[in-house]
């Protein structure tokens, strides 16, 4: 008998979870936790992060991991490349994670911005 361990957070959101013996640290940012002007962040960042993805999506092709890598890329250029979208996804990084705001977009490219999003914030502090 195998002991799965895995957790969905949607699950232990406002619940309490018992997982046994954790390794490390474990982060859940909930959407419900935040304050009404981080979930605003939030959604604004999204929208901005999914219309510059579709935007570079229609240019260059993404049927590859190279290409979406490719695209992923000049995605983090062109955030860095404008401050006031770049403090946006930096602000609702810092209020909802990662997690949170990837899992508003909905792009084929969005699992390899992720880590350069993180990169991304640990830059900036």
């Amino acid at each position: 008998m195998t002991d799965n361990k895995s957790i969905n957070t949607r699950d232990i959101i406002s619940s309490v979870a018992n997982t046994g013996e954790v390794k490390g640290s474990i982060s859940v940012n909930s959407v419900k936790n935040m304050t009404p002007e981080q979930r605003q962040t939030l959604a604004e960042a999204a929208k901005e992060i999914q219309q510059l993805l579709d935007q570079l999506s229609e240019t260059y092709p993404t049927e590859t991991v190279a290409e979406k890598s490719a695209v992923a890329a000049k995605a983090i250029e062109e955030i860095e490349k404008k401050p006031d979208v770049k403090g946006k996804v930096l602000k609702a990084l810092k209020a909802g994670g990662v997690a949170a705001l990837m899992e508003l977009t909905n792009n084929p490219v969005v699992k390899i911005l992720t880590p350069m999003l993180e990169s991304l914030l640990e830059e900036s502090k």
